[in-house]
């Protein structure tokens, strides 16, 4: 999808600020996407433009003024279309992942350091979780993917868990960087 999706896709919870996409973007879409935010503002105003979107401007005391948008039927036509139409890939990209492929060259002080890390944010990731379960009003499909969400980090914590020992008996103790002028 890209960005104009994205941003239909996010006012279909309702009408929100440009703050309040961007946050949503930010918080939410980014954790299951790579999304661009710097083209955020234009690209709402290219929505209203061509009759997606819709938008009041609020007045407010001691602050600038808002915009507040909102789908057009139009709008939410184009949305749907886009979510009947992606490939709904289900990709895993990771950095994690790519360096501890090479966990017999790094030392064991390093894998260990990423194997403490990523458990860290996985039991962030968790609380999160559990936080918005907990706080949020949620339609059905927002429940189902905190669950999935969730399934996948207590796999990834628990394999983290169970197998980290293994992994780092096959690093050495201590590498030896050898730098070339």
């Amino acid at each position: 999808m890209n960005t104009k999706e994205l941003l239909l896709s996010v006012l279909m919870s309702g009408p929100a600020t440009g703050y309040d996409i961007k946050k949503t973007m930010e918080n939410e879409v980014s954790t299951l996407l790579d999304v661009s935010l710097s083209n955020l503002y234009p690209a709402l105003n290219e929505l209203a433009a061509e009759g997606l979107v819709t938008f009041q401007r609020v007045e407010q005391d001691n602050r600038p003024n808002k915009k507040v948008y909102e789908l057009t039927d139009a709008g939410r036509a184009v949305a749907l279309r886009a979510l009947m139409s992606g490939d709904a890939r289900h990709r895993l990209r990771s950095e994690f992942i790519f360096i501890l492929s090479f966990a017999p060259f790094l030392p064991r002080s390093r894998v260990k350091e990423l194997l403490d890390k990523r458990l860290a944010e996985t039991n962030e990731t968790l609380l999160d979780l559990d936080r918005r379960e907990a706080e949020e009003v949620l339609q059905e499909g927002q429940r189902f993917c905190i669950g999935f969400g969730r399934a996948m980090m207590e796999a990834q914590r628990d394999y983290i868990m169970a197998h980290s020992a293994e992994l780092l008996a096959g690093c050495p103790e201590d590498v030896r960087v050898v730098n070339h002028a």
